[in-house]
């Protein structure tokens, strides 16, 4: 029932924390439910009241600590781990919008993503997220900042002061 009821929504963010790529979305979805298993079958452990944003969150927590982890491996120049692309007609049925838009968010630089990954997809706080990518607040909001404004034309926007 809890699978039912909650995968689509967060398959969709871990999608889009992980730049489009539905191989990524599909392993933190996976880990998102089987961490849910383990918190149901602890009976000590506390209730929780909105279990889709705790596996929304989860599961683009563990998107983001992957791409991480990946990131440490490159050798330090400007550029991004290739990803495997959207693959969005195995699970959802979506306009071409939404493929751009997914796009843009993959080509935005990891850390940018990341940030507005966790910011503005799963919900954490800039200080849970300055936690996460261990940063300080102020470049998270920099970060977001960034990224909303490379993304200002995809969304319709007009690029100026956002003061």
């Amino acid at each position: 029932m809890l699978y039912r009821k909650h995968v689509r929504q967060v398959l969709h963010a871990a999608t889009l924390a992980a730049g489009g790529s539905a191989h990524d979305g599909w392993d933190g979805v996976q880990t998102a439910f089987y961490q849910a298993w383990r918190y149901l079958t602890e009976p000590a452990r506390p209730r929780v009241r909105n279990w889709e944003t705790w596996l929304r969150k989860t599961a683009v927590r563990h998107v983001v600590h992957v791409a991480q982890r990946a990131d440490r491996t490159l050798p330090l120049q400007d550029h991004d781990c290739e990803q495997d692309g959207p693959l969005l007609e195995n699970w959802v049925a979506v306009r071409g919008e939404y493929q751009g838009i997914l796009q843009a968010v993959a080509a935005l630089p990891p850390r940018q993503r990341q940030a507005l990954a966790l910011c503005c997809i799963a919900g954490c706080s800039v200080r849970e997220t300055a936690l996460i990518m261990d940063v300080e607040e102020g470049t998270v909001r920099s970060l977001i900042s960034q990224a909303r404004h490379a993304l200002a034309p995809r969304r319709g926007e007009e690029i100026g002061d956002e003061q």
